[in-house]
């Protein structure tokens, strides 16, 4: 018999190098697949995110220039309806101008957003003009007064009706026939003025730091990761992260608008009222803005020249602007980048320690279970009534502390405890006194603005975040619609329920400007309810001094 070749150590060698190859390669694939799976998740949930973040950003940034425009409305109605004002026009009393002025200087040097505010006549002449001035506004003399009357914001407006009111073009200012530098963005508003009779006797005009606005856009990109950008109507640039490409409008030069630069993203930005879009220039994240599209908005096409007409009426929806967010291709590129390089080096770690492989799969698989499992408990809404939880309130009275503090306004905030809960559970069921609870978080809902905020503290107790308050006696009257709200029983799968509030009230900042201290007055208010009869409201600053903390 012939007997076998003995193995060599050749032949050993050669072995176990095609086995370590199959289970390297077996292992390698599995862990390839599995990481090229997770790099795609990682991904995929950044790039959501990150969209998501920039069409939150340009929601701000639109209501931003909304409640600017709401703003300069608000001034320029008052001013057209001035008591002075009133008296001068049907008098001819001279002397008025005196207190008309000095009330333009005071509204200028509050506001300070103003570069100047002028009365005109029905000839076009300027009667009264206040100067911003660095801040300390001034009268110009009667002397250095000027006619107005070829200019297209005086012609434009004084044709309009009562309580219309006139919005220029957005532009640079114009002064001797120049555009003023260093640059001026300007927006002029008016309306015209009526004697007791009714007759149209001229216009008042304000002239509007445009940049006021774009520093206020700006202001908000920090909720973005994006470039803040404004176009107008013909996609030229009113604000760019690159300042060279502004204004191109002004000059005729066309190369500086996106309509030229990316045809493809304009295109698609002009055909919709707001979205999102990839180009191969990166991600544009955009919203119309329509500044006239309110009932007695009016405007025209302005002209570039100092004694230039309009060429016409501009209709609400010609009159727009484009707010863009905008992250560009090299930016996804470096994201993506950097994210590969992190996936590159855990590989290459992997494979270098094959042998424990299977402890590094496990390892990233637990990883991802417990990020998921974190943003499952980081949940912003409670699973019951889909109310904000704890950790969304507390987010959100901070952006309301934040933004009184930014724009010196108020919010209120109410601490409701339910009356009468806990008989509820014990007669007809917790499963009933779930529903109940799901019946009154949609009860405080009705009752709320949407710029309101209703979050689910726990058990029974409810926290209402009344935004931009008006005066303590609305509150009261929140509060009491809250109360009556649950006076009629409640229907039930398990029978009818009836239920009341004991509330506490404190407002921020006239209570307390510490937010810490704020919520415990709120709480010793909603307990000094409990103590006092229950289904009722306390304020906090009713309380009696040995119910406040010490350290308040």
């Amino acid at each position: 018999m012939v007997l076998d070749k003995q193995p060599t150590p050749v032949s050993i060698m050669r072995t176990s190098f095609r086995l370590f190859l199959i289970i390297f390669l077996l292992i390698g694939t599995i862990i390839s697949g599995v990481m090229l799976t997770f790099y795609r998740s990682i991904i995929d949930d950044d790039l959501n995110n990150l969209r998501e973040k920039e069409r939150f950003a340009v929601a701000l940034q639109h209501q931003v220039v909304s409640d600017v425009f709401s703003a300069i409305a608000g001034d320029i109605l008052f001013l057209s309806q001035q008591n002075e004002l009133n008296e001068y026009l049907s008098t001819g009393n001279e002397s008025l101008l005196d207190e008309i002025g000095a009330e333009y200087i005071s509204i200028s040097k509050q506001r300070q957003i103003y570069d100047q505010i002028r009365l005109f006549d029905n000839n076009g002449m300027e009667v009264v003009r206040i100067n911003e001035n660095h801040g300390a506004p001034i009268r110009i003399p009667a002397k250095e007064l000027q006619s107005k009357k070829n200019r297209y914001y005086f012609e434009d407006c004084f044709k309009l009706g009562r309580e219309e009111i006139f919005i220029s073009p957005f532009d640079l200012n114009i002064e001797h026939d120049q555009i003023e530098k260093p640059f001026k963005p300007m927006i002029r508003l008016g309306t015209p003025v009526f004697d007791k009779n009714g007759e149209k006797r001229g216009i008042v005009l304000v002239n509007y730091y445009g940049k006021k606005l774009l520093d206020k856009i700006i202001g908000s990109e920090a909720v973005s990761e994006g470039s803040t950008m404004l176009l107008n109507a013909d996609g030229y640039w009113l604000l760019s992260p690159q300042p060279e490409q502004e204004w191109g409008f002004m000059f005729k030069d066309e190369q500086r608008s996106l309509a030229v630069v990316d045809q493809a993203a304009w295109k698609e930005i002009t055909s919709m009222e707001q979205g999102q879009i990839e180009s191969t220039k990166g991600i544009y994240t955009f919203k119309t803005v329509y500044p006239v599209k309110k009932t007695g908005y009016r405007s025209s096409t302005g002209s570039s020249e100092a004694f230039g007409q309009s060429t016409g009426e501009i209709g609400h929806d010609d009159y727009r602007w484009y707010l863009v967010s905008f992250f560009s291709s090299e930016k996804i590129a470096s994201t993506t980048k950097n994210i590969l390089v992190k996936f590159f080096s855990i590989g290459a770690g992997l494979f270098f320690l094959i042998a424990v492989g299977a402890l590094i799969i496990a390892f990233a698989v637990t990883k991802q279970k417990l990020y998921q499992s974190q943003l499952q408990i980081m949940a912003l809404f409670d699973p019951l009534t889909q109310l904000p939880n704890r950790t969304l309130y507390f987010d959100r009275i901070h952006m309301a502390v934040e933004h009184c503090r930014r724009y010196t306004s108020q919010f209120g905030l109410l601490y409701i405890d339910l009356d009468g809960f806990k008989q509820v559970n014990d007669t007809l069921g917790h499963e009933a006194g779930d529903e109940l609870l799901v019946e009154i978080g949609n009860i405080f809902l009705k009752a709320c603005r949407k710029s309101d905020t209703v979050a689910r503290l726990g058990g029974d107790e409810f926290a209402i975040i009344y935004a931009e308050l008006e005066s303590l006696q609305t509150l009261e009257a929140f509060a009491n619609r809250i109360i009556d709200s649950l006076k009629s029983p409640i229907d039930l799968k398990a029978g009818k329920a009836t239920v009341g509030a004991s509330i506490g009230i404190a407002v921020f900042p006239a209570d307390s400007d510490n937010l810490e201290a704020l919520m415990n007055l709120a709480d010793k208010a909603m307990y000094s309810s409990k103590r006092q009869g229950k289904n009722m409201y306390t304020l906090s600053s009713s309380l009696e001094p040995e119910e406040v903390p010490e350290h308040l």
